[in-house]
């Protein structure tokens, strides 16, 4: 019996060892929880969840970087913006990666007001924000560009890493509508696809984990017949070529079994990219045993134009639960 209580007792002590090596390990993630939480819950409190009174996400000249340019080829120069962290971390910053949308056409890497609280409580805590441009399309399609730009983006963050002490191990993409699109492709294809500037080919270009924010899927799946007059100049360019271009260029014909961790935020009222985009992708990724969350908004309309502030507060909190799980 004596030995038998033995055993069990240098058994206890392993459990009892092992258990405090896992909680040391898990310390800094959990108290960056609670502090990121806590900001988050601060700012909710301070605006008195008016939208209203949010404030954007701003460069400050000292520890940002403004239109550092990434790449030129052809002729088109393209940059992006650093939003350095607050905080040092012992292994580098880890990286968030912000993809603007704009139907192809339009749009700026301008952080919108939406996320930029949530973004900033990353920064806090040692996060670095980067928002990226890419080439507008001018008249015609220019899908293949544009999934490079965003490619090259990722590319350029493993070049300068040193540089800029990214942590490369934590790199997540955030990318919105149309970027959301060229996000998809971006990290779901090869590493030799989709290459552009040959100074940065020979960089990775994997991530640990992606948000999907209203994203089109399935380019088949869209109204083409009330665009603005720009894109509808894009879409007269493919001629007879449409179906098959859409076909290339559709996120769900390049999905694997490994694919990085993907969130898809998604709204059943949005009249732009139906939510069955979501839908597609969500078990087009389980089927290929990926991982992947979704979250279903009921009230929110594709620019966000119409929402239920409730319906936002609970997207920013799951996000924060992802990306958290995530790093």
């Amino acid at each position: 019996m004596k030995k038998f209580l033995k055993i069990v007792g240098i058994i206890l002590l392993i459990l009892i060892f092992t258990g405090g090596v896992y909680l040391f390990s898990i310390k800094d993630k959990i108290n960056l929880t609670v502090n990121i939480l806590r900001k988050y819950s601060e700012f909710i409190n301070e605006n008195n969840i008016d939208t209203k009174n949010i404030v954007a996400i701003e460069l400050e000249s000292d520890k940002d970087y403004k239109e550092v340019q990434y790449k030129n080829t052809h002729g088109v120069p393209l940059t992006l913006d650093i939003y350095e962290a607050k905080k040092t971390l012992k292994n580098g910053s880890p990286v968030l990666l912000y993809v603007h949308g704009g139907s192809w056409v339009y749009g700026t890497k301008e952080i919108p007001n939406v996320i930029s609280p949530l973004l900033d409580a990353f920064r806090e805590e040692g996060f670095v924000i980067i928002s990226t441009s890419y080439e507008l399309m001018r008249g015609e399609e220019n899908f293949n560009k544009q999934i490079s730009d965003i490619k090259d983006t990722i590319r350029w963050i493993y070049k300068n890493k040193e540089e800029y002490n990214f942590n490369t191990d934590k790199i997540g993409v955030i990318g919105a509508s149309s970027g959301a699109h060229l996000s998809l492709i971006a990290t779901y294809s090869k590493e030799d696809e989709f290459i552009d500037d040959e100074d940065l080919k020979n960089y990775p270009s994997n991530i640990k984990f992606l948000v999907d924010f209203f994203g089109p899927t399935d380019l088949n799946t869209l109204d083409m017949n009330n665009v603005t007059w720009d894109l509808q100049q894009v879409i007269d360019s493919l001629g007879n070529n449409k179906e098959e271009i859409f076909n290339k260029y559709s996120a769900i014909n390049y999905v694997d079994s490994n694919e990085p961790n993907t969130l898809i935020v998604h709204s059943k009222k949005d009249s732009l990219v139906p939510y069955s985009n979501a839908e597609i992708l969500y078990n087009k990724l389980l089927e290929k045993k990926n991982k992947v969350n979704i979250i279903t908004l009921e009230g929110a309309s594709h620019d966000f134009s119409e929402f239920d502030i409730d319906e936002i507060i609970s997207v920013g909190t799951k996000m924060l639960k992802f990306i958290l799980q995530n790093i």
